[in-house]
């Protein structure tokens, strides 16, 4: 199932976190996927968050005006600790921010590997419309 996801998406590596994910983590790897543990800690998630939170008044991140993904912005509170480092956190709310946190952890990938050649879907293919 995830092979052929993997190809057809053309997927180099997926962000975890690294909680209650050992199952998930074990069988991805074991379809070949390559599997980054992400801690949720200020030390792994304040670098991507304060460049994604740069990036959004500017425009440069779009979700398309998915619904889900807007009502769980709502919901994310940015936590600081003593050093200026922020985390999102739902400390104010007790609903769910997964699809943003999930987000950051994607542009962390992102930006981590940015200089790597790693091509588009769109060198092999046309743009797919439903």
């Amino acid at each position: 199932m995830f092979r052929g996801l993997y190809s057809r998406f053309n997927i180099r590596e997926i962000g975890v976190d690294r909680w209650n994910a050992t199952q998930i983590t074990q069988n991805l790897e074991d379809a070949g996927l390559t599997m980054v543990p992400i801690g949720q800690s200020f030390k792994d998630m304040s670098p991507p968050t304060k460049e994604f939170y740069k990036l959004l008044p500017e425009g440069r991140i779009a979700h398309g005006g998915n619904p889900v993904l807007r009502w769980m912005a709502g919901n994310v509170v940015v936590e600081t600790d003593a050093a200026e480092n922020v985390k999102p956190t739902k400390a104010k709310s007790t609903e769910k921010i997964d699809g943003i946190v999930a987000a950051v952890m994607a542009f962390d990938r992102c930006v981590r590997n940015r200089n790597a050649h790693q091509g588009s879907v769109y060198d092999e293919r046309s743009m797919i419309v439903f």
